[in-house]
């Protein structure tokens, strides 16, 4: 994506710390998105020699992706404006499997190079605290965005591939794969999951969720069916 290569590289040159911060922010403002703006801090942190200037952009760069994940958080509220109650029911039991660990998880998904709005959307869209979110959401950020400062190399390669496609393909795939994904967690049965693990164990359960996934996957092909039969 050379043209956004140029203008996050263009901001992080022209505005330094500001720019770390502004590109974070962008970063993650979109769905499935975090990955590029790694590549672009690792890139301006290579420049920088002192450690508590590195330690500075880290920092600085865990707060603005933390910010960016905001806008994430309300496109799950906005989300629940359009679901079922059948899907808000499903999406309520999906967090509630984290129990009282919703805080770690929130921080180890941010902490972790995982696809973290597919927690994210469905906490927005279950109202839980904005404030809890945060807090767990900057620590973790702040802890990958200094790994990659520190060890930019571990990321280059998951970089490599995105790095040549043009934003217009790449900002509408990731909104699809956003809507795709939450579409199906909100399909799934997760009182059954939770159910078939809880008294079943680990194999039982797991075996019901491959069930429950090969379920919504098959709702989700079949839409475009079911929207002609109830046009016809």
């Amino acid at each position: 994506m050379a043209n956004e290569e140029q203008l996050f590289m263009q901001i992080l040159h022209s505005y330094g710390p500001l720019g770390v911060f502004i590109v974070s922010a962008l970063g993650n403002a979109i769905p499935y998105s975090t990955i590029p703006y790694l590549l672009f801090i690792v890139i301006y942190a290579g420049s920088l020699d002192n450690v508590l200037d590195q330690v500075y952009i880290s920092v600085l760069g865990g707060f603005g992706a933390a910010i960016g994940k905001i806008v994430v958080y309300y496109f799950g509220k906005g989300l629940r404006l359009v679901m079922t109650k059948e899907q808000k029911h499903n999406m309520e039991v999906f967090i509630g499997l984290f129990k009282r660990s919703t805080f770690l998880a929130v921080f180890l998904f941010a902490a972790l190079p995982l696809p973290d709005d597919i927690l994210y959307i469905p906490l927005g869209a279950t109202g839980y605290s904005l404030l809890r979110f945060f807090i767990a959401l900057l620590l973790g950020k702040i802890i990958i965005t200094g790994t990659a400062v520190f060890f930019g190399s571990t990321y280059s390669w998951l970089l490599e591939d995105a790095a040549d496609t043009p934003w217009y393909i790449t900002y509408p795939s990731l909104l699809a794969v956003t809507l795709i994904l939450t579409y199906m967690v909100a399909k799934m049965d997760w009182v059954r999951i939770a159910k078939g693990f809880k008294e079943g164990g680990l194999v039982k359960g797991t075996i019901i969720l491959l069930k429950e996934t090969y379920k919504a996957i098959v709702s989700l092909i079949t839409i475009p069916y079911r929207s002609i039969r109830k046009r016809g």
